[in-house]
Order: C-alpha cells, then structure tokens, then sequence
C-alpha cells in the first residue's frame, strides 16, 4: 500500500513541478541574478541608475524565488498530509529505500511524459 501512495504522489509531484513551470522559474531566477550581477560589476554605469535598477531586480528575484518555495511547499504538505492517513510514511520516505523509490519513481515518470507528449 505504501508503495502504491509513493508511485501515485511521486506522479503527482512531477506533474506539479512541470504545470507550474519550476524549470523556467529557475531560469528567470538566474537570468535576473545575471543581470544583477553584471549591473553592479559594470563601473561605466552610474550610481544612480544601479539604485534605480537593483531594487527592481530585487524585487522580481523574490517574486520568483517565492514563487519556487510556494511550489516546493506544496509538495511537502501533500507527503505531510499522507502521513496524518498513513502513519510511518514520512519515516518510510526518509530511509534509503523511500529515497532511491522515489527518485526512481519520479525520474521514470518524467521520461515517460517526456516521451508521451512531445
């Protein structure tokens, strides 16, 4: 039964991962943090246009980064909520057989959609 709930809720986990873009809120993370990053290297720029411009950056940087934790945080709520229905599933999910299933699991779920819907 146990491995019945980790296969539908790693299923589930992936699916949340793809239909809420993680993937391109990690690139739009980092494309910021580059833009940033080369802003504030940049000495041909003025001070004043980096006071303007870093807080903006800022600002959608933590847009998306909480964005990124309200999505992780789903997903701990739904292992978290099985765990009040079946007792011992997070302790099952946090030995080395849960880790290596669920990693197994959920990577061989994503090949499968990836092949699926091209």
């Amino acid at each position: 039964m146990t491995h019945l709930i980790l296969l539908f809720i790693c299923f589930l986990s992936v699916e949340i991962f793809v239909r809420l873009n993680y993937i391109s809120l990690i690139k739009s993370l980092v494309e910021v943090s580059k833009k940033s990053i080369n802003i504030i290297s940049n000495k041909k720029i003025s001070d004043h246009w980096k006071e303007y411009i870093i807080p903006k950056y800022s600002i959608q940087m933590m847009k998306v980064s909480l964005q990124m934790l309200l999505i992780f945080l789903s997903i701990i709520f739904i292992f978290v909520l099985v765990d009040n229905f079946l007792s011992g599933f997070i302790t099952f999910i946090l030995s080395w057989k849960g880790i290596i299933e669920s990693i197994l699991l959920a990577f061989s779920y994503a090949y499968m959609r990836k092949l699926i819907f091209r």
